[in-house]
């Protein structure tokens, strides 16, 4: 799906919005989705860079890379100053399923393996904090892009339990607090399917490791 099937979407009305077949594209996608550190997003450019015959053509060089970077990055937070409702309901209930023992993923792996594998890490972190931990949710890094593009994001849920046993309840816990954060959600509330929350999600871009 390109951008240009999109206008009303504020991430989309920039001089360059995402797009899945361009480098500058691909970057102008992480920085919509806000997860990226400044550093990282300069080392993906540098990456495009080493293999983009048309970065080189239009003269972007190593030393370029901070400013391109700087420029997609201010060029993004004109057209989108203030996060979207979609976006604060979805992050705000995120964090309360974390402190209720549900333990999130946004975008922290390429696929489901990457994604748990990161949750687990996460849980194993929480636990030894000496926070009860009753199941996860998460959306892989696919999911996260594909949410920018399809204003829709598919949200798996499961428990740390070879038996499965629970993981419709957290399921349910997952959706409800989703709903009262006044989220869009679709879910037949069976542990087959997903639960899908519609909306567009905007937010402006911070390097939270600057924040930290």
């Amino acid at each position: 799906m390109s951008a240009q099937q999109l206008p009303s979407d504020v991430n989309f009305t920039g001089e360059f919005p995402p797009d899945p077949n361009t480098a500058l594209g691909r970057l102008a996608l992480r920085i919509c989705i806000g997860t990226d550190s400044r550093e990282e997003l300069e080392d993906r450019l540098r990456w495009e860079l080493a293999g983009d015959a048309a970065l080189r053509e239009a003269d972007i060089t190593e030393e370029a890379v901070p400013g391109v970077v700087d420029w997609l990055i201010r060029d993004h937070n004109i057209q989108v100053p203030f996060p979207s409702q979609m976006a604060l309901g979805l992050i705000t209930a995120l964090e309360e399923l974390t402190a209720s023992g549900i333990v999130f993923g946004f975008g922290e792996g390429r696929d489901v393996q990457q994604s748990l594998s990161a949750i687990s890490e996460a849980a194993n972190v929480l636990a030894g904090e000496g926070h009860s931990i009753d199941g996860y949710c998460f959306s892989t890094v696919t999911d996260v892009e594909r949410m920018i593009f399809e204003q829709q994001l598919f949200v798996a849920f499961g428990v740390f339990s070879e038996t499965g046993e629970g993981a419709v309840e957290v399921g349910e816990r997952v959706a409800r607090r989703f709903a009262a954060h006044g989220l869009q959600v679709d879910w037949d509330g069976t542990e087959s399917q997903r639960i899908l929350v519609l909306g567009s999600y905007a937010v402006p871009y911070v390097d939270l490791a600057d924040e930290g």
